[in-house]
């Protein structure tokens, strides 16, 4: 299909390369492995930009709860919106999108740098284990429920402490769960509680793309979205693994659009689509035609409409719905839709953030929703200038909200279609685009403090003209992040007073580092090497930051490896850092193709325990675990153990289908 074609070249262009790029590969590869009815170009291209382009849409917001049940909150607090009372405010509002919609969509191009693929979730990880990290450097922790037994082990690496992620494997420390994506779509359970692993029965996921998964004591929650010609639909399977040998589907919770993100806060899923409306097919008489609908326990059908609000100058139909499930029995708690495409999302226990590009003006809408045990409140909407890299450029502290983003200077540019053939013009379907927003050279970056009304207290800007931000961590009182162009500067920032952050110091070397997160009082960065004079990246690199003094941060040591990529360079979950155990874990491609790399950090030095060859074609679908006094290497084929201390190799399970 020539549209996946296309699709496919403009997302190897990406730069750099981030966890969404990963999701909508895999997106892709689900239209491959299992055919759907045909569709125009023009109608795979709406979907697709749904999800992940969401670039050229304007964030517009509306606030949705459901009926039969499901309690509207009337306490919303938000500027730049305008009340909806009934479906036929919402109807008159989006059925101007009729006529002018595709018509603006297709005068973007899809250039190296365009605003459709700019600020992925790539980047930044973070430490598996509480260690030293306070509850108050919300960023530093790591968040899974512990089983009520079973022995010490390791957890999803996640932003936030008490706030879970998902990812493609999961363990409680008696049983190890292997998400294989595709082509089977699965769920390979592991019993690790005898003197050998042994497998259990699967799990048939009947859906059509499936991208991870929770596991909370006795429930185990698939995410994805299921096709159905143009139509998309999220889903969160919930199944009961009280008995892992005999696991049941209790229920399952359905909602407009892609499946973005989520997150799971003690028993409650916090559940995010990006639903987009299709402007030709809406129905005056049918608001599930122009609203987003969900399917779930004690609910079925569209939202309600007398709690919808909206920005006054929106233009884009895409929504992005944000709902509250609790995982015992999949009742929808709370509901609420900002109209307007996410391109990143950060949770905190208290609150969700959900950012979004403008109409290609250089600016991301922010919208603040507060979360009270599955409810959810829209509280404060705000309009940022710049682009936010992922997650981790998004903060909570003692009240306020701190961003770093990186301003492109984007420009219309018209285009000559007889020159530059090949990458001046991109066909999708019948059309051609010959009339691209682009992003400059001309980049700088800034760093915003917000209250909670999401109004502004301080910031600091101009920050590295030329360069672009690479990756971010807050932690407390101070913020570390990373630009890069040529060589890898790693600034300081002292945000103890939210209204006159500053830039305490700065450290370049060459490279960059992808991600940060605190390891034992020190900052460990993944990053690439790069040559100082053209910027051209080489190799992975380790990196170990001594910011034992935030204004004079120094690199205490450092180490290639033969490596040329891995998934930790754009997936925080692929790596397992630490420090309680000393073990930094990752994927990676070198020389023998995929690797699985485990280091400590000693007497000021990486020392490599473990460098295992993997029968696997890419290094994105695998983990490293440790339970006990042994560590695994999980992946939808193969498990491999080692014993903890020595790193030597006890044995390996093939996984059968």
């Amino acid at each position: 299909m020539k549209f996946q074609s296309n699709y496919k070249n403009q997302l190897d262009n990406i730069k750099p390369d981030g966890y969404i790029k990963d999701k909508t590969r895999r997106r892709m590869a689900q239209f491959k492995e299992k055919p759907t009815p045909k569709r125009s170009g023009r109608a795979v291209f709406g979907t697709a930009v749904a999800a992940v382009l969401c670039g050229a849409l304007l964030f517009s917001a509306g606030v949705v709860t459901g009926r039969h049940g499901v309690k509207v909150n009337k306490s919303d607090n938000t500027n730049l919106m305008k009340s909806v009372q009934t479906y036929d405010d919402i109807y008159h509002s989006v059925k101007k999108f009729k006529t002018t919609f595709w018509d603006k969509i297709k005068n973007y191009a899809t250039d190296d740098e365009v605003v459709l693929y700019e600020s992925e979730e790539s980047a930044a990880g973070t430490n598996g284990s509480a260690s030293t990290n306070t509850k108050t450097e919300a960023a530093a922790g790591t968040a899974s429920d512990k089983a009520d037994s079973g022995a010490d082990h390791s957890q999803t690496t996640a932003q936030v402490e008490g706030v879970d992620e998902a990812d493609i494997v999961k363990t409680d420390g008696k049983y190890i769960y292997i998400l294989s994506q595709f082509p089977n779509r699965t769920v390979k359970i592991i019993d690790v509680t005898g003197e050998k692993p042994r497998q259990l029965k699967s799990i048939e996921a009947d859906i059509s793309s499936c991208e991870d998964m929770y596991l909370s004591g006795n429930r185990l929650i698939l995410c994805g979205q299921n096709y159905s010609g143009a139509t998309v639909n999220s889903v969160a399977i919930i199944f009961d693994v009280t008995d892992p040998n005999e696991p049941k589907e209790l229920t399952r919770c359905t909602q407009s659009g892609y499946y973005n993100e989520s997150r799971l806060i003690g028993d409650k899923l916090y559940f995010i689509s990006d639903y987009q409306l299709n402007p030709e097919a809406i129905k005056k008489a049918a608001p599930e035609s122009f609203v987003p609908s969900i399917e779930c326990k004690d609910y079925s059908g569209a939202v309600a409409a007398e709690t919808v609000k909206f920005y006054d100058n929106c233009t884009q139909p895409c929504y992005t719905v944000v709902s509250g499930y609790n995982i015992k029995d999949g009742a929808l708690i709370g509901t609420r839709s900002v109209l307007g495409g996410s391109y990143t999302v950060y949770a905190s226990t208290e609150n969700i953030i959900v950012c979004g590009y403008t109409d290609g003006d250089g600016f991301t809408q922010v919208a603040r929703f507060s979360l009270n045990g599955g409810e959810i409140t829209l509280k404060a909407t705000s309009k940022l200038k710049g682009s936010l890299l992922n997650q981790f450029s998004i903060d909570e502290y003692k009240g306020h909200f701190r961003f770093v983003l990186t301003d492109y200077n984007y420009q219309t540019v018209e285009k000559n279609p007889d020159e530059n053939a090949a990458s001046s013009s991109v066909e999708y379907s019948t059309a051609k685009v010959d009339r691209a927003v682009i992003a400059t050279d001309n980049t700088a970056n800034s760093l915003v403090i917000l209250d909670g009304k999401l109004k502004e207290t301080g910031k600091i800007t101009d920050l590295a003209p030329g360069e672009k931000v690479y990756s971010v961590r807050f932690m407390g009182d101070v913020a570390y992040f990373v630009t890069f162009r040529q060589v890898d500067p790693l600034f300081s920032a002292d945000l103890s007073d939210p209204e006159n952050p500053k830039i305490i110091g700065s450290l370049k070397i060459p490279g960059f580092s992808s991600y940060l997160f605190p390891y034992g009082g020190k900052l460990l960065g993944i990053g690439q090497n790069a040559d100082e004079q053209t910027g051209k990246t080489g190799s992975l690199k380790l990196s170990m930051f001594d910011i034992s003094d935030p204004s004079n941060v120094t690199e205490s040591s450092k180490t290639d490896l033969p490596a040329y990529s891995s998934e930790s360079l754009y997936n925080h979950k692929a790596t397992l850092a630490d420090y309680g155990k000393n073990l930094i874990g990752f994927p990676a491609w070198g020389r023998s193709g995929v690797e699985y790399y485990v280091y400590s950090y000693r007497d000021g030095k990486f020392v490599q325990r473990l460098k295992a060859e993997l029968n696997i074609k890419t290094e994105q679908n695998c983990r490293g675990l440790y339970i006990g006094d042994l560590f695994y290497i999980a992946s939808p084929y193969e498990l491999q153990y080692y014993d903890l201390n020595t790193f030597e190799l006890i044995g390996k399970l093939s996984l059968e289908d």
